[in-house]
């Protein structure tokens, strides 16, 4: 399996798939959902391909092809081409407040790991290229991942389930 065929929306994202599921090398950093989207209709034409983006509204034209395959709940949902092995889930409103809701859900105060929170201050922290190697968060989402009823178990079991099933993932969730 190759890991670029997972797409990742931002250093938040790439950071949060790096920690609940570590690829083999990397995995394939784009700078919003339109590239996401876009790299998967370029590149990946007629290969499987995983994207991970925030669901803040960012609702571009590539989209309208995606229909709706699994929603875990408010937080997180997976959507399928309607005809390639594509797939996009959609966290959040946004990274930081898929964090924030997580780490509520699980009982782990950010203030435990040095970090912010509050929605505002959070995003401050992770609007920067270094956020990529915060250890902090990576503290944190190692944490959350461990409680099986939060989004980033969830959302790693997708992962994992994708780099095993890249034609047939939908059988699979």
């Amino acid at each position: 399996m190759n890991d670029l065929h997972i797409l990742t929306e931002c250093y938040i994202d790439t950071l949060l798939a790096n920690v609940i599921s570590p690829p083999k090398k990397r995995y394939n950093h784009q700078h919003n959902c339109t590239k996401v989207l876009g790299v998967m209709k370029d590149r990946f034409k007629d290969k499987a391909a995983f994207g991970i983006i925030d669901d803040d509204g960012c609702v571009p034209a590539l989209f309208k092809s995606f229909e709706l395959l699994k929603r875990h709940n408010e937080n997180l949902a997976i959507y399928k081409h309607n005809e390639k092995p594509h797939y996009i889930v959609k966290v959040g409103k946004a990274a930081e407040d898929f964090i924030l809701k997580n780490a509520e859900k699980c009982g782990v105060s950010m203030i435990n790991y040095n970090l912010p929170d509050n929605l505002s201050d959070l995003k401050k922290r992770t609007k920067s290229i270094t956020v990529k190697n915060d250890p902090d968060l990576k503290r944190l989402f190692k944490a959350i991942k461990q409680n099986t009823n939060s989004d980033f178990y969830t959302l790693a079991q997708w992962i994992e389930k994708f780099k095993t099933n890249l034609y047939d993932l939908e059988t699979h969730l």
